[in-house]
């Protein structure tokens, strides 16, 4: 079972990069986690989601949502500004999740 802590790797390397667009296979994903996906990251677009009550959702954190293509077994992490209603679950940047209503 992938911890919180691994996730946060993702986090971070989402943060780093300072993108506004970062597109990654589930591979590349796997590889910064430090483990393989769970089999529900292959088969169903929610696991992707801006649902922050999500462990795996830390792309919220550093304001990116997470477009995936599960056939491609790719995934877009796509900055967006607050306030955007695109954006549930965004935060304000101090790590802090904000709900949109």
């Amino acid at each position: 079972m992938i911890r919180r802590e691994q996730y946060q790797r993702l986090e971070r390397h989402l943060k780093g990069t300072g993108r506004q667009r970062v597109e990654m296979t589930f591979t590349e994903v796997a590889q910064v986690i430090g483990e393989r996906l769970p089999d529900s990251a292959y088969q169903h677009p929610a696991w992707w989601g801006s649902d922050p009550k999500h462990t795996q959702a830390v792309w919220l954190d550093v304001g990116y949502t997470a477009s995936p293509n599960l056939t491609a077994q790719k995934v877009t992490f796509t900055k967006v500004q607050l306030g955007d209603s695109r954006a549930p679950g965004i935060t304000d940047g101090s790590g802090d999740r904000q709900k949109r209503s």
